[in-house]
C-alpha cells in the first residue's frame, strides 16, 4: 500500500501551501497533516477487518446450516474479538491535540505512530490468513477445531499488539 502521508502532502491545495508559509502555522499543518494520513490508514485498516468479519459470518452461516451450533458459538466469539479489535482502530486517538493545546505531540512521535499503524496490515493479513484455514476446514470437514484456535490465537495476537499503541507515543 503506498504511503498515505506523501498522498495526503500531495493533495494538498493552493490555500494550504500558501498557509504553510504563515510563521508557526506550517508546522501545525504538516502534523494535521501527518494525523490525516494515520486516520486514512485506520480507515482502511477497519475496512480491511471489516471484511474479515463478513467472511466469519459466512462461515459461521454455513455452520450453522450444518447443524455444526458449537462451531458457530466459537466463531461467534472470535466475530466478537474481530469487532473490539475494529473497534479500536477506527476510534483510535490521532495523536495529536490541536493548536493551541498544553501538550501536543510532535512529527517524530506521529511518524512513529503511523508506522505503527502501517505495521498493523501484516496483522490484517494474518487474520485474513486464519479465517482462510477455517474456510478450508470448513470445506474439507476437517481440522475445524484446530482452525478456530488458530483464529483465536490470531486475533489475541492482534489484540495485543494493538495495545501497544499507547507506548509509541511514550517512547518517542
Amino acid at each position: 500500500m503506498r504511503d498515505l502521508r506523501q498522498k495526503v502532502l500531495e493533495d494538498s491545495n493552493e490555500v494550504k501551501r500558501l498557509a504553510a508559509r504563515i510563521p508557526g502555522y506550517g508546522g501545525y499543518l504538516q502534523k494535521e497533516m501527518r494525523r490525516d494520513a494515520d486516520k486514512l490508514l485506520r480507515n482502511y485498516l477497519a475496512r480491511q477487518l471489516r471484511a474479515q468479519r463478513k467472511r466469519l459470518g459466512d462461515i459461521s452461516a454455513k455452520l450453522a446450516a450444518a447443524g455444526n451450533l458449537k462451531a458457530v458459538g466459537e466463531l461467534e466469539s472470535a466475530t466478537m474479538k474481530l469487532q473490539t479489535i475494529m473497534d479500536k482502530v477506527k476510534t483510535a486517538s490521532y495523536g495529536y491535540a490541536g493548536l493551541f493545546d498544553a501538550v501536543t505531540v510532535q512529527e517524530k512521535a506521529l511518524d512513529a505512530l503511523y508506522n505503527f499503524d502501517n505495521n498493523l496490515l501484516a496483522s490484517v493479513d494474518t487474520i485474513g490468513q486464519a479465517v482462510m484455514g477455517l474456510a478450508n476446514a470448513v470445506t474439507a470437514r476437517e481440522g475445524l477445531a484446530t482452525a478456530i484456535d488458530g483464529l483465536h490465537t490470531a486475533l489475541d495476537q492482534v489484540a495485543a499488539t494493538w495495545e501497544e499503541r499507547a507506548e509509541v507515543i511514550l517512547q518517542t
